[in-house]
């Protein structure tokens, strides 16, 4: 032993480089395996479809998922799209994700609010809600998504009404975006039908047997009481 202290006493000026060395390399080879691990795994080629301006869009988007099956990244094939809050529609089975951090809001729970992460997805099976958000999934029900700005996304049937009188229903899976208060954009997933209207500052609201929302105003109404939504930004993330 004071072989090895008297060793270490002469060679210090040495092996204190050597340590700080060897621990830099062990150090930048977990971030690094973290760094894998955590981004990119593989890339998928998925028919989709998005509405813009009263259109829909069908195309294919390269998905890229990372080693915990979560979506890290999207991007058009052969074009170029801005992603915002508009929802992606899977071409090909009842799926949709959301491209940007979404409000998650639960009328019959008080008006409590969640986030959901970006490129959170929503899924339709056998009638019941599937919400998978980072790498957390799970069933919901009574809810709707709101985007911090005018898109309002509901996984069940609603009634739009202008003004109080009933425009159009809505089914499951459709979406309405309120624009700077004179324009107001839906699409209705059912019909697969989209359409832009000028509804010049009155009052929009989206109702069924559970969720009542004005739109305009940003609020649900929960057991007679008004909830303002609010931002995903300012919101815990929702968990199982």
């Amino acid at each position: 032993m004071k072989k090895i202290i008297d060793f270490c006493k002469q060679k210090y000026k040495i092996l204190i480089p050597v340590m700080v060395v060897l621990v830099l390399l062990i150090t930048m080879y977990f971030l690094y395996k973290e760094y894998r691990y955590d981004n990119y795994r593989n890339k998928q080629d998925t028919l989709v479809y998005q509405c813009f301006g009263g259109t829909k869009n069908d195309y294919t988007a390269i998905i890229t998922y990372n080693l915990n099956d979560v979506i890290v990244d999207i991007k058009a094939k052969d074009r170029i799209i801005e992603y915002d809050s508009t929802p992606i529609y899977y071409q090909e089975s009842d799926k949709v994700i959301f491209p940007s951090e979404m409000s998650i809001v639960f009328p019959l729970r008080e008006g409590s609010q969640y986030k959901l992460y970006k490129y959170a997805i929503y899924e339709k099976k056998e009638d019941k809600h599937y919400i998978k958000n980072n790498m957390n999934s799970n069933q919901y029900s009574y809810f709707f998504l709101f985007d911090g700005k005018g898109l309002f996304y509901f996984p069940d049937k609603i009634t739009l009404k202008i003004d109080g009188k009933e425009y159009t229903g809505l089914s499951g899976m459709s979406y309405v975006k309120i624009i700077g208060g004179n324009s107001m954009e839906y699409y209705n997933k059912d019909e697969k039908k989209a359409e832009v209207l000028e509804i010049e500052g009155k009052k929009i609201t989206a109702v069924n047997d559970d969720i009542e929302v004005n739109l305009s105003e940003k609020y649900t109404v929960s057991f007679g009481k008004k909830v303002l939504l609010f931002n995903p930004y300012n919101l815990n993330s929702l968990s199982n």
